[in-house]
C-alpha cells in the first residue's frame, strides 16, 4: 500500500477506531485518498471535477470516516506535527501568518486542516465525533501541546461576519506573547478591533460549528482576519492550548478517544 504521509509521529494503528457503523482510520491506500479529495472537492471547490490538493498534503497525515456498511466517505481532515521552527515557519498557517512567537515558544504544535463533512451528514452528530476522536487521538499520540489551524466563515466580505468577528474581540483575542502577527503572504485582512462593540445574546451562533468547539476547548484566535479569496472565505487564526481545555471538556475527549 502507498504511504501518503510520514507516520513516524503518529502510527495508522494509533488513530483507527470503530464507532458503530463508522470506521476511523488514516489514509494509507490510493483509494482512500481519492475518497478525501472527492469529499474536499465538492466541499471546497464545488465541482467534484476540481482538484482540492496542495503541496501540504505530502507532509501531512490525513483522517477519514467512513460508512463501514456501504464504505461511504463521511467525513476527512489533514493534520500535521510541527515539532521545529522551520516546520512551524513552513506551515500552511504559516502562508498567511506570522507565527514567529508561537515557532520560538517550543510547543509542539499539531496544524489541523481541511476538515469537511459530507452534506448529507451536516446534521449527523456521529461523523463529527468520530472525527474528533480521531483528532484527540492524533495529539496524544503526537505529544502534540497545542492544536493551530485556520477556522473559516463562509463568505470572503468581513462586513457579513462583523457580529461574529465582535464577539471574538470582546471574549477570545490569544495571548499577545503567542498569537500572530501578520505574515508576508496574508493580503487582506480586516482588524477585529473594527468590529468592537457590546456583545449581543445571538453573537456566538454566527460563529461556524468548528470553532465554537475550539473555543468551548479554551481556544483563542488572532486579532486579525484575512480574506480567501480563493477559496471565497474569510478565515482567523485559531489555537487550543491542550492543557487549558476545560477539565469536563478533556474528559469528554478522553473518553471519545478510548473508545
Amino acid at each position: 500500500m502507498k504511504q501518503f504521509a510520514p507516520t513516524a509521529l503518529i502510527s495508522p494503528g494509533a488513530v483507527e477506531a470503530r464507532f458503530g457503523r463508522l470506521h476511523l482510520r488514516l489514509v494509507v491506500t490510493e483509494q482512500d485518498m481519492r475518497a478525501v479529495q472527492d469529499l474536499r472537492a465538492v466541499r471546497f471547490r464545488g465541482d467534484p471535477r476540481a482538484s482540492d490538493l496542495d503541496r501540504f498534503d505530502p507532509l501531512c497525515v490525513h483522517l477519514l470516516v467512513t460508512d463501514r456498511e456501504d464504505g461511504a466517505a463521511l467525513c476527512a481532515a489533514r493534520l500535521r506535527m510541527l515539532t521545529s521552527l522551520e516546520e512551524v515557519l513552513t506551515s500552511y498557517c504559516a502562508q498567511v501568518y506570522d507565527l514567529g512567537r508561537l515557532a520560538a515558544s517550543g510547543l509542539r504544535l499539531m496544524e489541523i486542516g481541511r476538515i469537511c463533512l459530507r452534506a448529507d451528514h451536516v446534521q449527523d452528530p456521529d461523523a463529527p465525533r468520530a472525527l474528533l476522536a480521531g483528532l484527540t487521538r492524533a495529539a496524544q499520540a503526537g505529544g502534540a501541546d497545542m492544536l493551530i489551524g485556520c477556522a473559516s466563515f463562509p463568505g470572503a466580505a468581513p462586513a457579513r461576519h462583523r457580529k461574529a468577528l465582535r464577539y471574538l474581540h470582546a471574549r477570545h483575542i490569544g495571548p499577545e506573547g503567542l498569537r500572530p502577527g501578520r505574515g508576508a503572504g496574508s493580503g487582506e485582512t480586516y482588524e477585529l478591533a473594527r468590529a468592537a462593540g457590546p456583545v449581543a445574546a445571538d453573537d456566538l451562533r454566527r460563529i461556524p460549528a468548528l470553532l465554537r468547539l475550539y473555543l468551548a476547548m479554551g481556544g483563542w484566535v488572532s486579532d486579525h482576519a484575512v480574506c480567501d479569496r480563493d477559496l471565497d472565505t474569510l478565515h482567523v487564526f485559531a489555537a487550543v492550548d491542550i492543557s487549558a481545555i476545560p477539565p469536563a471538556r478533556l474528559r469528554v475527549l478522553q473518553t471519545l478517544a478510548k473508545v
